[in-house]
């Protein structure tokens, strides 16, 4: 009985809490990540110009999200997408090295991760960061139906928009020198049920879709850098 009247309770929540659409920005996402590249860069500057290896070692590095509460955290699979493309991009004879392993990074700056990529032997970094958003609301079937409960798992009566933003910057390990940023953003919008809709899909949804076009224009761009070096 405790159960039923929770969940009637959750219907009701649901209902009220998703009235109307609060809409989705790009400018926050972009605001967002830019906060924390701050935060990341620490300061870090430098007037030594980029060296030009011949056959460049490329280390890969996801920046930590999940703690930041903002709908967005990488997972199992956006790693394997990324090790599997940094195996096939061309680097004029470079290779990837695949993900650094960063146990004794604390402070997750760029100050801390490049001795780390040095002594990898990595010659480029390529730093990750994302961010997303979600709008969940409902439109003019939720008043009607989701009080009956069985509404809450038939009628489609809820939407939920993501949106989500990724940018990729690649470092120069020895001189610090940012070599090239690119991002793509990704969207996704479902409607159905209350009960069945899942904003966790729709923000993962968007996230792929954004990492398939990031990952794309990065091969263009480091195809392009390796072969004018």
């Amino acid at each position: 009985m405790i159960r039923w009247v929770l969940f009637v309770l959750g219907v009701l929540v649901e209902v009220a809490g998703c009235a109307s659409s609060q809409g989705l920005s790009l400018d926050a996402l972009q605001d967002e990540i830019s906060r924390e590249e701050s935060r990341f860069l620490d300061a870090q500057a430098t007037a030594v110009a980029p060296a030009h290896p011949d056959a460049p070692k490329l280390g890969l590095y996801l920046k930590p999200t999940g703690f930041l509460n903002r709908e967005f955290e990488w997972t199992s699979r956006d790693r394997d997408a990324v090790l599997a493309w940094s195996q096939r991009v061309p680097l004029g004879g470079g290779r990837s090295t695949g993900f650094l392993t960063l146990s004794s990074l604390k402070g997750h700056t760029l100050r801390e991760l490049l001795p780390i990529a040095a002594r990898y032997g990595v010659d480029w970094v390529l730093v990750f960061d994302g961010a997303a958003a979600v709008d969940r609301y409902n439109n003019y079937k939720a008043p009607l139906l989701y009080w009956t409960i069985v509404g809450a798992y038939l009628a489609d009566g809820t939407h939920s928009d993501a949106l989500c933003l990724v940018k990729a910057t690649l470092w120069d390990v020895k001189s610090g020198a940012r070599l090239l940023e690119e991002q793509a953003e990704g969207e996704y919008k479902s409607v159905g049920p209350a009960a069945l809709v899942s904003d966790l899909e729709q923000i993962e949804r968007a996230r792929m879709t954004a990492m398939n076009m990031l990952l794309e224009r990065l091969a263009v761009r480091l195809a392009a850098l390796a072969a004018d070096r």
